[in-house]
């Protein structure tokens, strides 16, 4: 993980905010330091899941800024701030074998099928799912398809 300073970001998915209330996510400013825990909590419809999406580079925020390491990557894209979010109910594909899973965000960005098995493999003997490589996604249970989510 990073250090990420949020830094004083806001947002709002109206194309002329009025008024505060007209923002979906209020004022945020906080420093996540790196190898910390932290949770967000709050009601349903407060910014929560906004200001995740905003993180992982799904959204961009209307006012503020956010920082890596102290890089900024306001304006990068996901794929440029390398990073994911996994979401409470991970997206597997109960279709395609454990492996298959793993290979597909790999396969997307275009890496080298050499680097593709390497890096599978790797990662299937480090969240201990090595034998379960050719299995089809659907029989897996909950924490096993969060490994491959992550």
């Amino acid at each position: 993980m990073a250090r990420i300073d949020v830094n004083h970001i806001r947002h709002t998915y109206l194309q002329n905010p009025r008024t505060d209330a007209d923002f979906a996510l209020k004022e945020v400013h906080h420093t996540f330091e790196d190898g910390g825990a932290y949770a967000l909590l709050g009601p349903s419809g407060c910014g929560k899941t906004t200001l995740l999406n905003i993180i992982s580079g799904l959204l961009h925020p209307s006012h503020g800024q956010l920082l890596f390491n102290g890089r900024d990557v306001t304006n990068l894209s996901t794929q440029e701030r390398n990073i994911a979010q996994v979401f409470q109910f991970p997206v597997i594909y109960d279709t395609m074998t454990v492996y298959d899973n793993l290979a597909f965000p790999l396969r997307n960005r275009g890496v080298p099928e050499a680097d593709v098995d390497r890096k599978v493999r790797e990662t299937l003997e480090m969240t201990g799912l090595a034998d379960m490589a050719k299995r089809k996604a659907r029989g897996l249970t909950a924490d096993q398809k969060q490994k491959i989510s992550l």
